[in-house]
């Protein structure tokens, strides 16, 4: 019985201060985790332009060379490359440079809302 005792003396405090706040199942931990699910977005779709449909930036993206989805497929590694993620580099510079060259901007954080 002491035991009993001594563990939810322990235990109690932890789960009352949140610390077991993301082991919940649903409620407000899982709604969280569904509004970061739904913030994530692929590569090309951080380049904007005003006035620009989602078909237009699409068509434009995939001339770029990326894929419909926003992604982009990566080249395998080439021999001189230095280290294992040169190859991204070079493929995400080479779309950025692309999207700029038809008027489009980088923003990782959104526009304000108006």
């Amino acid at each position: 019985m002491k035991f009993l005792q001594i563990g939810v003396a322990m235990f109690l405090p932890m789960f009352l201060s949140g610390c077991l706040y993301g082991q919940c199942f649903d409620g407000p931990c899982a709604l969280e985790h569904e509004r970061i699910l739904n913030s994530i977005k692929a590569y090309g779709e951080y380049f904007e332009k005003p006035g620009m449909t989602k078909e237009s930036w699409r068509a434009d993206w995939v001339a770029c060379g990326g894929r419909e989805n926003g992604g982009f497929f990566v080249e395998p590694r080439q021999a001189e490359d230095k280290d294992d993620f040169a190859n991204v580099r070079r493929k995400t510079k080479q779309l950025s440079t692309c999207m700029q060259s038809k008027g489009y901007e980088y923003r990782n954080v959104p526009l304000p809302a108006k």
